[in-house]
């Protein structure tokens, strides 16, 4: 089996799928690597080392695309990278098609074989591709709506974690999952009064019990969330629902009722946004004022911090790998492993996964009934 691994050209995008000590076992398992030239140097990892575990390095994108049986990839094709699904190698990668859907046709037309990160799921529904990307995304949320809220950035110039006798800075959290929590700590970490919202009362029970006492945990509803909204110096929207689009539980008009200078941080803009006045950013230019709030709605934000999010998603995604490549028969793979079954969104160009078809109202077929 020949595993491709190209270099990222999304906006600010400094990730490499694999690293070389993992490039390295593959290779020790009999398999091929192909890499682009430079693939891994954002994250820190040089052409040296990936050609000292056994990868060839190829200078052209277009040589990785039509030499391999497998791509893996860290974000979405982009333009530039359209062409090369036609239909292509099977695609293991984040792929978020509920908002993207040129892709989505392009991958249709194709026939082409697409398999998300963030749609693998274990029995007991959680994401373990996706589990320690949103670690990140959560924590660097917190991170940078704090240094939003300086006046130099002009924002309302709050210290979240304030000084003795002095008002600390209000953190809300939309969301109690794996970037909500981990936005939360963050903030709590900070010193900073710090709300998640969540809609189920069983999580919301769970997260009581494991929770710092200091962290309020309230039920998300219209109500509570116009209210914490309002009292906000950051938002930070985190809800996640499966291989569809965000909803937008966050109004304009709740938005409008924040003081100027407050700081949105979208970490949903994946898929979409959950928060009616976000528009998806990039890096280089990473932030806009709308209703007089900051807003940071960055699509790809691990891509900040490559070296340790290259190694948290290639550890992560390397068991998946090496079930996907474990046989040359897909369809006998995809009957085995219900993981990867799941992560399938799209067959030879068909669409199987409900939430992104109705997204766009597409036909679609059950992965079982392909298999």
């Amino acid at each position: 089996m020949i595993i491709g691994i190209p270099k990222e050209i999304k906006l600010g995008e400094g990730r490499v799928s694999l690293t070389p000590y993992n490039v390295e076992e593959l290779i020790r398992l009999g398999h091929n690597v192909i890499i682009e030239c430079n693939a891994g140097k954002n994250a820190g990892f040089n052409d040296e080392e990936y050609i000292k575990a056994g990868s060839k390095v190829y200078e052209a994108k277009k040589q990785i695309y039509s030499n391999s049986d497998i791509l893996v990839k860290v974000k979405e094709p982009v333009l530039g990278e359209l062409n090369f699904f036609n239909p292509g190698p099977i695609l293991f990668s984040f792929l978020h098609l509920s908002a993207v859907k040129e892709l989505t046709d392009v991958f249709m037309r194709g026939n082409s074989t697409a398999i998300a990160f963030e749609s693998v799921e274990l029995d007991n529904g959680h994401l373990p591709i996706l589990i320690p990307m949103s670690e990140i995304a959560g924590r660097m949320a917190l991170i940078k709506g704090a240094n939003l809220l300086t006046i130099h950035n002009k924002g309302k110039g709050i210290l979240l974690g304030g000084v003795a006798g002095v008002y600390r800075g209000h953190v809300t959290v939309l969301g109690g999952g794996t970037a909500g929590v981990s936005a939360a700590l963050a903030g709590y970490g900070l010193g900073a009064n710090v709300t998640i919202l969540e809609k189920s009362i069983k999580r919301i029970r769970y997260l009581k019990e494991i929770l710092p006492k200091g962290i309020n945990i309230i039920m998300s509803n219209t109500r509570n969330i116009r209210n914490s909204v309002k009292e906000s110096e950051i938002l930070i929207g985190t809800v996640l629902i499966p291989n569809a689009k965000a909803p937008r539980i966050v109004t304009r008009e709740m938005v409008r009722s924040m003081k100027p200078g407050s700081v949105i941080v979208d970490v949903s803009i994946d898929q979409g946004g959950c928060i009616e006045t976000s528009r998806a950013t990039t890096h280089e230019d990473a932030t806009y004022i709308d209703e007089g709030i900051i807003h940071y709605c960055v699509t790809n934000m691990p891509g900040a911090y490559p070296r340790t999010a290259t190694e948290a998603l290639s550890e992560s995604l390397f068991p998946y790998l090496l079930n996907l490549i474990s046989d040359d028969d897909l369809i006998k793979v995809l009957k085995e492993s219900p993981p990867l079954r799941r992560g399938v969104n799209l067959l030879k160009g068909v669409i199987t996964i409900k939430e992104i078809a109705e997204t766009f109202n597409y036909p679609y077929k059950l992965i079982e009934s392909l298999l």
